[in-house]
C-alpha cells in the first residue's frame, strides 16, 4: 500500500487500447501494481455505486476477496449494529 503521493495514475481502460487520460477514468496504484495491471491479467475499474477503484485479479488468483482497497479506510470494515452510519 502506498499513499497517493507515491502512486501512479492507472487507466481503467488500457491506454494502448484507446483508454482516455481523464480524471474520471483513472485510478491510483503503486508502480509495480500498475505494471502488472494489464500484463498479468489484472484489471481495474471504478465501481459505479461507490466511485471507488476496484482491482480484479486474474481468475487463478481471485479467491472471492473484496476488490476494493480498504487500507486507508479501516472504518469501512467496521460493522455497526445500531443502524447509524459511521
Amino acid at each position: 500500500m502506498a499513499p497517493a503521493d507515491h502512486c501512479q495514475a492507472n487507466h481503467t481502460q488500457d491506454w494502448s487500447a484507446g483508454g482516455h487520460t481523464d480524471a474520471d477514468t483513472l485510478v491510483l496504484g503503486c508502480g509495480p501494481d500498475n505494471r502488472l495491471a494489464y500484463t498479468s491479467g489484472w484489471s481495474t475499474h471504478i465501481n459505479p455505486t461507490t466511485g471507488r477503484a476496484e482491482w480484479t485479479p486474474p481468475p487463478l488468483l481471485d479467491t472471492g476477496q473484496d476488490h476494493t482497497n480498504h487500507h486507508f479506510h479501516p472504518e469501512e470494515l467496521l460493522r455497526r449494529d445500531d443502524g447509524d452510519d459511521p
